[in-house]
């Protein structure tokens, strides 16, 4: 009998270790996984599944999952990342990315593009930098093997609203829509920066896309909003409210949001003028500044500098006076405010009050 219960003592002791290794391994298993990005958000893209990201000619779709994975990189969580880019004629090019805690890799799929090399190529980086201009975020990986200047570009978020011949637009919210913002109107006083700050938003909540707003809310005291848009020579028509939990509806009430707060401030003062790029050419105390350039474009600009016609460039180019030349070198971005504003274009002139580095990593 005594035998009995030893067994039975040494069994029962025996399964719970083995219970505890059981949990110790699938504990340990499933923290060496990467995270996905929103796996129940994921695009539908025919013929390529689990896609996060859909860019299309610069219309994005999902660029939350982006920004999450660029936390995740900083934080040195493992993730990954399907991105798919249109080609001109409507072929879809792949582009994964993984990190692993410390390193990227990035897998190029061109096998569909049929006007492509239709190769799959892979390539290691050492980081991914957000580089963020007043009309442009890229997101860069850097210090790549087998790539030009060690860079590659994995997504660009164009919002220069100054390339549009027309941007207006005009928001209608309230119990029945009884208050209404225009920029068409004289009374309305929107500054630009304030209506390029609109303009960035919209493109980020990818307002040239379908919307899946919810229509119905169970509260008679909710606020709607009519949001109408007027780009060049079309425009769109947005109608939710403020119950609308939806992404799509977050993302326009916090733009409608945005614009009744800078409408209600009386005095719009224009912000002072700042000129952000990169040192392109050094002369006396003078530094010609490439504006809204990226680390990307640095490098192909500074190799035809000598032989470039500005005219010809959709950048600015801005000549800052007053400089202490010997802080700087070609290649340094820098952000300067400046006294006045800026006289002439292609290049433009000023002088500067303030002149400092940015690091990028």
């Amino acid at each position: 009998m005594r035998k009995i219960c030893l067994y039975m003592i040494f069994l029962t002791l025996f399964v719970v270790m083995l219970a505890a290794c059981n949990s110790q391994i699938e504990s340990t298993s499933s923290e060496e996984q990467p995270s996905t990005i929103d796996n129940n958000s994921k695009l539908n893209v025919k013929g390529v599944s689990n896609v996060d990201i859909v860019n299309s000619h610069g219309n994005i779709e999902g660029l939350e999952k982006m920004t999450q994975f660029y936390d995740n990189a900083q934080n040195r969580v493992p993730s990954e990342l399907r991105i798919v880019h249109y080609t001109i004629e409507g072929d879809p090019i792949v582009e994964d990315i993984s990190y692993d805690g410390g390193t990227l890799q990035v897998t190029h799929d061109s096998t569909r593009d049929k006007f492509g090399s239709g190769e799959i190529t892979t390539y290691h980086c050492g980081k991914l930098i957000e580089e963020m201009n007043p009309t442009n975020t890229t997101y860069i990986a850097v210090d790549c093997n087998d790539e030009y200047y060690g860079l590659q570009e994995l997504l660009q978020i164009n919002y220069n609203m100054s390339q549009q011949d027309l941007f207006e637009f005009e928001l209608k919210y309230g119990l029945n829509e009884e208050n209404e913002i225009s920029t068409s109107t004289v009374d309305v006083n929107i500054a630009t920066d304030v209506k390029q700050e609109v303009y960035k938003k919209l493109v980020y909540a990818n307002y040239l896309g379908e919307k899946e707003f919810k229509s119905s809310c169970n509260n008679d005291d909710s606020i709607t909003y009519n949001l109408l848009v007027k780009i060049n020579g079309g425009q769109r028509e947005f109608q939710w409210s403020d119950c609308d939990t939806s992404l799509d509806g977050i993302k326009f009430t916090n733009i409608a949001n945005y614009i009744i707060e800078q409408s209600a401030i009386k005095e719009n003062v224009q912000l002072t003028d700042t000129v952000l790029g990169y040192v392109l050419k050094i002369k006396d105390d003078e530094l010609l500044i490439g504006e809204d350039l990226t680390m990307l474009d640095y490098e192909w600009v500074k190799d035809e500098i000598e032989h470039m016609n500005f005219e010809h460039f959709v950048y600015e180019f801005t000549v800052l006076e007053g400089v202490d030349t010997k802080e700087f070198i070609p290649g340094d971005k820098i952000v300067a405010t400046i006294e006045g504003s800026i006289i002439g274009s292609k290049p433009g002139r000023a002088k500067v009050k303030e002149i400092n580095k940015i690091n990028l990593y």
